[in-house]
């Protein structure tokens, strides 16, 4: 089982690389400084940072559209999270459940244009799921200007209105910006 995860994530992880590297020749934002390599919660780059930022976006042919919030029933008898979630620091995450064992690619800017998904920020995680609660490891990778890490505690349970949601418990690490995650249909 353990190969198995193993092989997983190092197939998420190249295809999230693969992804990164394709279709944008915009330049990826400069390296976090000590006081904002805080992860998520440190998202806050001031536009003149970011080179792909600075266009407006009538400069794009294509705006990237917000994940509109979905109904997705929740069961907790039956607990399936694969789908597109969007987060309340305004990223959108992309989730795979297999068994117990959950995946995600995080990516800030879901309203930006394509080119500067994931920009800000970009994670990748894995979690184990036990009950209702989710322990997650999580990191950045290069293709955001901020390189933290760390772990979640997660609880899967109803938003108040039957539908699913994902709500974060505690941290450790260099700080993690989402609180809720709402599954979401992009475009």
């Amino acid at each position: 089982m353990m190969k198995r995860s193993a092989r997983l994530f190092a197939a998420l992880l190249g295809a999230i690389l693969v992804v990164a590297a394709c279709g944008t020749t915009a330049s990826p934002a400069p390296a976090a400084t000590a006081a904002s390599s805080g992860g998520p919660a440190s998202q806050a780059a001031p536009a003149s940072a970011s080179p792909s930022r600075a266009a407006s976006p009538s400069a794009s042919a294509a705006v990237a559209a917000p994940c509109t919030k979905i109904a997705k029933a929740f069961d907790p008898k039956k607990v399936d999270l694969t789908g597109p979630w969007s987060g309340d620091d305004d990223g959108v995450y992309y989730l795979r459940q297999v068994d117990s064992v959950v995946w995600w690619n995080g990516m800030s800017g879901r309203a930006e244009r394509p080119s500067s998904l994931g920009r800000d920020w970009n994670n990748v995680g894995r979690g184990v799921i036990k009950a209702l609660k989710i322990d997650v490891e999580w990191a950045d990778v290069p293709r955001g200007g901020i390189l933290g890490g760390g772990t979640l505690s997660l609880t899967i349970k109803d938003d108040g209105s039957g539908n699913v949601q994902i709500v974060k418990d505690s941290e450790t690490g260099t700080g993690f910006g989402n609180t809720i995650w709402t599954p979401c249909a992009p475009g």
